[in-house]
C-alpha cells in the first residue's frame, strides 16, 4: 500500500463526524459486491486505530496482493470523497460544480437549451453567493453553447454574456492583484515574521506600492477581502499596528453588512477578528482588547453548530491565540501558566488539525507565560519543542526568539556549563538565518561575562545591560524580540530581588490593565 495515501485517509476518517461515517457505510453497501466490502473493512481497521499501523491492515488482509490491497484503498478514498459530496450537497459551491457537471452531460446529449437552463440555476447560487470565479465558468460555458448551436434565446443574448464576462474579467484583475499580494504578504510573514531594520521595511513597502492595483474596484465581491488583507499583513509586518487594526476593522466591518457572506464564510470573518484583537495586543489596548474578545467568543458560541471541520479548527485557533495573549496584557503569568495545563489537552486533541505555525507560536506563547510565572523547567519543555523543530522555513523569528529566551532560562536555573555551549549554538543559528539585533547582541555579551562573575556581585552589569536595552528600545525595530519577552522588566527582577510577574502587574495596573 501506499503509506502516502493510507495517512491521506487515516487523516480523512478522523476528521469524519458520526453522521458522516453513517452515511458512508450506507452509500458503499447501497452497491454491495466484494469490493466494496472490502473497503469497508479497511475503512472499520482505519477508524479504529488511534496512530496508524500498516502492519495490523497487512494481517487483515492475508494472502491478499499487494496491488489488490492497493485497490482497496484507492477505492475508499474514492467512495470517502463520493459520500461526502452527496452528503454535503446543500454547499453552495459543490452544488455548482454539480449542475455545471448536469449542463455537459445534456450538452453532450445535444439537449442544448435544458443545458443551458442547469447553467443559469447554477449562475443564479454563485451570483447570491458572490463566487465569481464559479460564475465566470458557467458563462464560458453558456458563450460556448451559444456560439456553436442555434438555441433560440433572445436576440441581445450574445451582448449580454460578452458584457458579463467582459465585466468579470476587468473585476478579477483588481481581485487577482490584491489576492497575489497578499499572499506573497502572508508568505514574507510566515518565513520571517516583523521586520527588522528600516532597510526590510523600505524592502516591504516597495513589494507593497510595486504590486498593489492603482485604484480600487469598488464592486468587488468576496474577493475584496483581500484588498483588506494585504493591508493588513503589510502593516502587520511594518509593526504599524494602528493601521493594521484599520484596517483589520474594516474587514469584520464588510463581513458585518453582509450577513448572507458572515454565514458562508465565517472563517474569514473569525481571521479578520484575530488581526483586530492581534493589532489590540502589541498597541497594548488591554480594554478595548478585552471587548472585543468577548464579541469573538459570543459570535463563535452562537454560530459553532454550523461550522464544519476547518471553521471549528479555526475558531480555537485564534480564540485561545487571543485567551492567552490577555494573560501577557494584564500581567497574570501564573493564571496564564495554570490556564495552559488545560489549554495544552485540548491541544493534543487537535494535533494533526492545527499547521505548524500555529503550533510553534502556541509553544512560544505557553513557554513565555511560565517563565513569567517562575516555572522554568516547564517553560524550558516548550522551548525545546521550538528548537528541536526541523521545519526552520517557518517562524524564523520565533524559533531565534525560542532560542534566546533559552539562553535565559538556562541561566536562571544555574545552568552555566549548558549556557556556554547554547551560546556558541545560538550565535551559529543567528548567523545562518541573519537575525542579528541589538538586544540579541547585547544578551550575548551580558552572558558571556556572566559565566565568569559571582551572582552574587551582577546587580552593577543588571542595571548596565537595563540601561543599555532602554536606549537600544527606542528604536521600534529593536522592540521586536522583546514583544512577548519583557527583557526589561526581568532586568529589574534581579535588580530588585522581586519576581518578575509582580513588577510586570505592576506596571499594567499602572496603565489602567
Amino acid at each position: 500500500m501506499s503509506k502516502q495515501l493510507t495517512y491521506q485517509i487515516f487523516n480523512l476518517i478522523k476528521r469524519l463526524t458520526k453522521a458522516e461515517k453513517r452515511h458512508f457505510k450506507l452509500y458503499v453497501k447501497s452497491n454491495s459486491s466484494e469490493k466494496e466490502t472490502a473497503v469497508v473493512k479497511l475503512f472499520d481497521l482505519l477508524d479504529r486505530q488511534n496512530e496508524l499501523d500498516e502492519e495490523k491492515i497487512l494481517k487483515a488482509f492475508p494472502g491478499v496482493q499487494s496491488n489488490v490491497l492497493s485497490n482497496h484503498r484507492a477505492n475508499l478514498y474514492e467512495h470517502l470523497l463520493s459520500s461526502l459530496r452527496l452528503l454535503h450537497n446543500h454547499d453552495p459551491g459543490i452544488r455548482i460544480k454539480e449542475l455545471i457537471s448536469y449542463a455537459d452531460l445534456l450538452h453532450n446529449k445535444g439537449l442544448y437549451a435544458q443545458c443551458l437552463n442547469q447553467l443559469n440555476r447554477a449562475k443564479q447560487i454563485a451570483i447570491k453567493n458572490q463566487m465569481d470565479i464559479l460564475r465566470l465558468e458557467i458563462v464560458e460555458l453558456e458563450k460556448r453553447v451559444e456560439t456553436r448551436y442555434v438555441t433560440g434565446s433572445t436576440p441581445d443574448r450574445a451582448q449580454e454574456l460578452t458584457k458579463e464576462s467582459r465585466d468579470l474579467r476587468s473585476h478579477f484583475y483588481f481581485a487577482g492583484s490584491w489576492s497575489d499580494l497578499s499572499l506573497e504578504l502572508y508568505d514574507y510573514y510566515l518565513k520571517f515574521g516583523h521586520v527588522t531594520n528600516r532597510e526590510e521595511a523600505d524592502k516591504i513597502t516597495d513589494l507593497f506600492k510595486s504590486n498593489a492595483p492603482q485604484s480600487v474596484d469598488s464592486s468587488m465581491g468576496s474577493e475584496s477581502i483581500f484588498y483588506f488583507q494585504s493591508y493588513v499583513w503589510y502593516y502587520h509586518i511594518i509593526q504599524a499596528f494602528p493601521l493594521c487594526y484599520k484596517y483589520a476593522k474594516r474587514w469584520c466591518e464588510y463581513f458585518e453588512k453582509q450577513p448572507g457572506l458572515m454565514k458562508e464564510e465565517p472563517e474569514m470573518y473569525i481571521r479578520g477578528y484575530h488581526n483586530m484583537l492581534s493589532s489590540l495586543f502589541f498597541c497594548d489596548k488591554v480594554s478595548r482588547f478585552r471587548e472585543e474578545l468577548v464579541s469573538l467568543e459570543r459570535f463563535i458560541d452562537n454560530h459553532e453548530n454550523e461550522f464544519n471541520e476547518n471553521q471549528l479548527i479555526q475558531a480555537f485557533t485564534y480564540v485561545e491565540t487571543a485567551r492567552l495573549n490577555l494573560f501577557f496584557l494584564e500581567g497574570k503569568f501564573t493564571d496564564g501558566a495554570k490556564y495552559c495545563l488545560e489549554f495544552e489537552k485540548r491541544l493534543e486533541s487537535n494535533k494533526g488539525r492545527i499547521d505548524m505555525h500555529r503550533m510553534m507560536i502556541f509553544q512560544y506563547k505557553m513557554a513565555c507565560l511560565k517563565f513569567g510565572s517562575g516555572d522554568f523547567h516547564g517553560s524550558l519543555r516548550h522551548l525545546n519543542g521550538i528548537v528541536n523543530n526541523p521545519t526552520l522555513a517557518l517562524k524564523e523569528d520565533i524559533q531565534s526568539y525560542a532560542r534566546f529566551l533559552s539562553l535565559i532560562v538556562h541561566y536562571e536555573l544555574g545552568n552555566d556549563d549548558l549556557i556556554y555551549f547554547q551560546i556558541k549554538s545560538t550565535y551559529r543559528f543567528m548567523l545562518k538565518l541573519k537575525n542579528f539585533q541589538k538586544v540579541h547582541a547585547a544578551i550575548f555579551k551580558f552572558l558571556r561575562q556572566s559565566l565568569y562573575i559571582d551572582r552574587e556581585t551582577l546587580i552593577p552589569s543588571f542595571e548596565g545591560l537595563r540601561n543599555e536595552f532602554l536606549e537600544i528600545t527606542k528604536d521600534k525595530y529593536e522592540r521586536r524580540p522583546l514583544l512577548y519577552l519583557d527583557m526589561i522588566s526581568w532586568l529589574e527582577s534581579k535588580i530588585y530581588n522581586r519576581p518578575v510577574e509582580k513588577i510586570i502587574r505592576e506596571k499594567k495596573l499602572n496603565m489602567g490593565a
